[in-house]
C-alpha cells in the first residue's frame, strides 16, 4: 500500500471511533507523510512537530499564554496545524505483510497530532485501534502483539 493510500485508509477508521470524534480528525489528511531513515533500528513512526509549537498553551485566539511541558494534551494546546510532517519506517511499507502494523503505526502518530502524548488517556485512546494484532501500547502489550514480534525478528 501506497503512503497516501494508508493515511486515508487510517483517517477512515478514525473517523469510526466515537471517542475521537470532537477532534480536528479532518485536518489530518493535510499533515505530510514521510519516511524515517532506513537504518532506523529504533523507531517505528516519529510525529514531527514544527519549531516552538510544543509544550505551549493557546489562548480561544490562538496566542501563546504559557509555555511548559504539563500542558500537552489540554484544551488549546496542539493539534494537527502544528505537526510538520509523520514518518514510518519504510520496511513497514516494502512488504505487504506489515502493512496492518504500518496502518496502527500511523494511527499512534496521529494521535500525536491530534495533541496526545504518551499518557493514560493517549494509551486509552490507542487501545482502540480496531486490529488488535497489529494494536500498538505500552511496552507490554508490544510483547504481547504478534505482529509486533513477526516485525522485531524479521530479516532484515
Amino acid at each position: 500500500m501506497q503512503l497516501p493510500h494508508l493515511g486515508r485508509f487510517v483517517i477512515d477508521k478514525i473517523f469510526k471511533i466515537p471517542e475521537l470524534t470532537n477532534f480536528e480528525i479532518d485536518k489530518l489528511e493535510q499533515i505530510p507523510l514521510g519516511y524515517l531513515r532506513k537504518n532506523n533500528k529504533t523507531m517505528l513512526g516519529c510525529c514531527r512537530f514544527k519549531n516552538n509549537s510544543r509544550w505551549i498553551r493557546r489562548n480561544k485566539r490562538g496566542e501563546i499564554i504559557e509555555r511548559g511541558k504539563d500542558f500537552w494534551p489540554y484544551e488549546n494546546t496542539l493539534g494537527p496545524d502544528d505537526v510538520r510532517k509523520i514518518d514510518i519506517h519504510p520496511d513497514l511499507l516494502a512488504d505487504p505483510q506489515w502493512e496492518r502494523l504500518a496502518a496502527s503505526v500511523l494511527y499512534h502518530e496521529y494521535l500525536h497530532a491530534l495533541g496526545f502524548r504518551h499518557c493514560p488517556t493517549f494509551r486509552a485512546l490507542e487501545s482502540l485501534w480496531p486490529d488488535k494484532d497489529a494494536r500498538l501500547g505500552t511496552r507490554k502489550v508490544k510483547l504481547n502483539s504478534p505482529m509486533y514480534i513477526r516485525w522485531l525478528s524479521r530479516s532484515k
